[in-house]
């Protein structure tokens, strides 16, 4: 009786522990308002399902000062971070729940894949530019996946940003 009771123990304390260690998730899409904290202060200069070279835009493009600094829009796992194709560096954050949040844009990123970050943690930089001068602009490039497939992530996020 004593050694199930120990076993029961460990075996409960390894559900707390597994528990922490995931992320809490979204709640359901039903009510997808404001849970995310914007990644960086800026205005959107690409809405979701805006037309692209590659079709439909599967994500949202912010536009921001000079190396403005880029947050975690949620709390969870950094599982990506690096360069990527030619997105340059990207960063993903496993959200939990299924949801993971694709970044991209950065000039510089500060968080490293595995890492644990909070809502409002920093993730890197933008690119520095001179607002004087015409020309492109670096945009902030984020995605919303909810089990792999990209859902609007603008009546998720909340004013505010980095």
């Amino acid at each position: 009786a004593e050694r199930r009771k120990q076993q029961a123990e460990a075996d409960a304390a390894r559900d707390r522990e597994a528990a922490l260690a995931r992320p809490p998730g979204l709640p359901p899409q039903s009510q997808p308002k404001g849970q995310l904290q914007a990644p960086v202060a800026g205005r959107v200069v690409r809405e979701w399902g805006a037309a692209t070279e590659a079709g439909p835009a599967t994500g949202v493009s912010f536009q921001a000062a000079p190396d403005a600094r880029v947050v975690a829009p949620c709390g969870g796992r950094v599982v990506f971070a690096d360069r990527f194709r030619s997105y340059g560096l990207l960063a993903i954050v496993d959200c939990g729940g299924g949801y993971h949040m694709v970044l991209s844009g950065f000039e510089r990123l500060d968080a490293r894949a595995g890492q644990a970050v909070r809502a409002g943690e920093p993730l890197g930089a933008m690119p520095n530019w001179d607002p004087s001068q015409a020309g492109r602009r670096p945009a902030l490039y984020v995605e919303l996946r909810q089990d792999g497939q990209p859902t609007n992530p603008l009546p998720w996020l909340r004013a505010g940003g980095g």
